[in-house]
C-alpha cells in the first residue's frame, strides 16, 4: 500500500495566493490556490500495516509555509465537530443568523484561531442541511414529512390540492394536539392570510384559537397559492372534514371578498367578523376628516366597540355622519352595508370572548418573517410553525403546572364567593373575573329597584365616565336561583360575568356561582371536562364520522394523560380489552359488524412538483446595491460659446 500527498503535505505547509482580479462579469473570482509545489512523500506498508518505509521524501516548496498563528485558515485543518455542528444547526434553526451563531462558538472557545472552521465553513454547512431537507424536491419533501407525521399520530391529518400539471398549488394540516384543542376552544377562531412566502407567493393561513389561558392555541394550518373562493372553499372544507364538522361559533378574519363569500358557503352557521384593527388604519386615509376633527374620530370609535345596543349604534352613525358632512364618503357606505360583522352592537348574542381584531396571529407572521427568505422552501416554513405550535404548548402545560401546584392571591380575601371562583377558573380567567367584580363594585351604583311579576327583581344600574355621560343598565335578578341577566350581554359575548351582574350578586351577598354561568372552556379542567359531558346519547352522535372522530380523541387525550403512570396504563388496558371483548359479543348479536375504524386523512398523490416560483409585485429578491455599485450616469459637459 502506498501514501502519497502532495502540496498539502504537512500541518505547516500553505500555498501562494494569487491576488483577485476584477472583470465585467464577476467583482471578484475565485482565488487560484494551486501553485504546482513538488513537495511530497511516499510510503511503502506492509500488508499488517505495521512497518512503514519512506521511499521518495522532497521537502522543498516553491511557496512559503504558513505559521503557527496562521495554521487555522488551511484547508487541511478545518473541521466541524459533531458538537459544534448540531449547536449550529439548532442556533439557524430557531432564527439566528448563521453569523451570529459562528460568533457565539467563537466567544465560546476564545478566538477564530481555536474554532476549528471558518465562517464561509459555517455558510456552507448550513446551506448543506436545509438542501438536505428538499432533497426530493420542495413539495415531495413536505410531503413525505406530513405522512411521516401521519404514521406517528394516527389523529395527524393533511391534504394536499394539486392543479393539472400535478404541481402543488395549496396544502392543510392538523395533528391530534390541534383537534383536542379544537374541541376544547373552537368556539372562536382566528383566520389570518396577510403574509405571504416570498419564493412562491403562497399565502400562510394559520387557524387560531385561545385556550383557557387566554392563550393561542394553533387548530391547524394552510398555505394557498390563491386567494380566491375556490381555494378558501377547500380550505374551509378540508378543516371542517378533519374536525369532524363541527363550525365555530365566531370567525375573525380581514376584508377579502372571497373569504367573506367561502365563509358564508361554508361556516353556514358561523357569525363572520372583521379585524376592528385593519379597518381603523383605513380610516385616516379614507376619511380625512379623521385627522383633524377629534369629535368625528371619536363617534366612529364608539360605533366600532362602544355601542350596547343598535339604536345607539345608528344614533352615533348618524351623528357622526352629518358632523362632517361625509353622507357621500363612499368608503363609509361600503362600511355600513357590513356594519354586522365589524360592530359590536350587533353582535351581542355571539360568543368572542372580547376579540377585536387578527393581532393574535402575529406571533405566526413573525415566525415566518425569519424563515421567509427569497431562498426559504417550504418546508422550512412548516418546521418554523412547528416550533411555534411546540412553544405555545409548551406555555401551556408551564401554565397548567402553575394552576395546579399554585394558588390565586385574592385582593378581595374576605369575598367567598371569589374564593370560590377562585379554585375553578384557571389563574388568566380568574383575574378577568375579579377585575370585572371590582369594577361593578367601585364604579357601578344601584339607582332603582323594583319587582316584576315573575317574582324576579329588576335592577337599574348606571355608570358615569370621565367625561360626565352616564348609562344605564338593566339586570332582571331571581333572588331564589340567582339567574340574572344585564343589557349588556357581557356573559354572552366574553364568557365571565359582567360587571353589572357582579354588582347585583354582591348587592344580594350571593356566595355561590351559579353552574350555568361557568364556562367549563375557563376552568383549570378545560380539556379533562370536555369529553366528560359528552355522551352517546347525543344527537350529534348520530354520525357516524363525529362518533368516530370523538372517540378517537377521547382515547387520544386518555393516552397522553396515563402514559407517565405504570399502574394507570395496565388499568387502561385491561379496561379496553373488556370493552372490546362486550363490544364484539353486542356486534355478533346485533350483526352489525363495521370496517374502517379510522378516517382516511391523506389520499397518495404521487409525485408532487413544486409549485410555480413566483415574485412579488414591487420586491426584488436581488441583494440591494450599496451607493458605490449603483451605475451613475456622467453628466455631459456643455460647450459654451463667448
Amino acid at each position: 500500500m502506498i501514501i502519497k500527498g502532495r502540496g498539502y503535505c504537512c500541518s505547516k505547509s500553505g500555498v501562494k495566493v494569487s491576488k483577485p482580479t476584477i472583470d465585467d462579469q464577476k467583482r471578484y473570482r475565485k482565488l487560484d490556490t494551486r501553485t504546482s509545489c513538488l513537495a511530497c512523500i511516499y510510503f511503502n506498508a506492509d500488508k499488517e500495516g505495521k512497518n512503514w518505509e519512506v521511499t521518495k521524501f522532497v521537502e522543498e516548496h516553491n511557496h512559503p509555509l504558513a505559521s503557527e498563528n496562521d495554521k487555522h485558515l488551511l484547508r487541511s485543518q478545518r473541521s466541524i465537530s459533531n458538537a459544534q455542528a448540531s449547536l449550529l444547526k439548532n442556533m439557524t434553526s430557531v432564527g439566528i443568523r448563521t453569523t451570529d451563531a459562528y460568533n457565539f462558538l467563537v466567544d465560546e472557545v476564545g478566538g477564530v484561531e481555536n474554532v476549528g472552521f471558518s465562517k464561509t465553513d459555517a455558510y456552507n454547512f448550513v446551506q448543506r442541511e436545509r438542501k438536505a431537507l428538499i432533497d426530493s424536491g420542495d413539495a415531495m419533501s413536505l410531503s413525505n414529512i406530513l405522512r411521516e407525521r401521519q404514521s406517528e399520530d394516527n389523529m395527524f391529518s393533511y391534504d394536499i390540492q394539486t392543479d393539472e400539471m400535478n404541481r402543488l398549488i395549496s396544502f392543510f394540516w392538523i395533528d391530534g394536539r390541534s383537534k383536542i384543542d379544537y374541541d376544547c376552544f373552537g368556539a372562536v377562531i382566528i383566520f389570518d392570510t396577510t403574509y405571504r412566502l416570498n419564493k412562491y407567493n403562497l399565502a400562510c393561513a394559520p387557524f387560531i384559537a385561545v385556550n383557557h389561558h387566554m392563550q393561542n392555541v394553533f387548530v391547524g394550518g394552510a398555505f394557498i397559492a390563491t386567494e380566491t373562493i375556490e381555494s378558501f372553499c377547500w380550505v374551509f372544507e378540508t378543516f371542517l372534514r378533519f374536525v369532524g364538522g363541527k363550525q365555530p361559533i365566531t370567525i375573525f378574519t380581514d376584508q377579502d371578498q372571497a373569504m367573506a363569500v367561502s365563509i358564508e358557503r361554508v361556516f353556514s352557521n358561523t357569525r363572520h367578523r372583521l379585524c376592528q384593527w385593519h379597518i381603523s388604519k383605513k380610516a385616516p386615509s379614507k376619511v380625512p376628516a379623521f385627522n383633524h376633527d377629534r369629535c368625528i374620530r371619536s363617534l366612529f370609535y364608539n360605533c366600532m366597540s362602544k355601542c350596547d345596543s343598535e339604536v345607539e349604534f345608528e344614533n352615533s352613525w348618524s351623528d357622526m355622519i352629518r358632523r362632517g358632512n361625509l353622507g357621500e364618503n363612499r368608503w363609509l357606505q361600503d362600511l355600513f352595508k357590513v356594519r354586522m360583522k365589524w360592530s359590536t352592537a350587533f353582535n351581542k348574542e355571539r360568543l368572542d370572548l372580547g376579540i377585536l381584531s387578527t393581532q393574535r396571529s402575529e406571533s405566526a407572521n413573525n415566525v415566518l418573517h425569519g424563515c421567509s427568505k427569497a431562498t426559504s422552501s417550504l418546508v422550512e416554513c412548516y418546521l418554523g410553525l412547528d416550533k411555534l405550535t411546540s412553544s405555545w404548548r409548551r406555555s401551556e402545560h408551564e401554565e397548567d403546572f402553575r394552576c395546579k401546584h399554585g394558588s390565586v392571591t385574592l385582593k378581595y380575601s374576605d369575598c367567598l364567593l371569589l374564593k370560590k371562583v377562585s379554585k375553578i377558573y384557571t389563574r388568566k380567567c380568574y383575574s378577568l373575573f375579579e377585575q370585572s367584580f371590582m369594577d361593578g363594585v367601585v364604579g357601578v351604583c344601584i339607582v332603582e329597584e323594583s319587582r316584576l311579576t315573575d317574582e324576579r327583581i329588576l335592577y337599574v344600574l348606571q355608570h358615569s365616565d370621565i367625561a360626565n355621560n352616564v348609562k344605564q343598565w338593566f339586570v332582571p335578578f331571581h333572588p331564589t336561583n340567582y339567574d340574572a341577566d344585564c343589557s349588556c350581554r357581557g356573559f354572552q359575548t366574553r364568557g365571565i360575568l359582567c360587571k353589572h351582574i357582579l354588582r347585583v350578586y354582591n348587592h344580594k351577598n350571593v356566595t355561590q356561582l351559579p353552574e350555568k354561568y361557568i364556562l367549563r372552556r375557563f376552568t383549570v379542567s378545560a380539556k379533562k371536562d370536555v369529553y366528560r359531558f359528552k355522551t352517546a346519547s347525543q344527537d350529534d352522535f348520530d354520525s357516524n364520522l363525529v362518533f368516530r372522530s370523538h372517540m378517537m380523541r377521547f382515547t387520544y387525550d386518555l393516552t397522553r394523560r396515563v402514559e407517565d403512570c405504570k399502574i394507570a396504563r395496565e388499568y387502561v388496558l385491561s379496561a379496553m380489552n373488556d370493552i372490546a371483548k362486550k363490544s364484539d359479543e353486542i356486534l355478533e348479536h346485533d350483526e352489525k359488524v363495521k370496517n374502517g375504524l379510522f378516517p382516511d386523512n391523506q389520499t397518495d398523490k404521487g409525485n408532487v412538483r413544486d409549485p410555480p416560483a413566483m415574485r412579488r409585485k414591487g420586491r426584488s429578491n436581488n441583494r440591494p446595491k450599496s451607493h458605490w455599485e449603483k451605475p451613475t450616469q456622467r453628466k455631459s459637459k456643455k460647450l459654451v460659446f463667448k
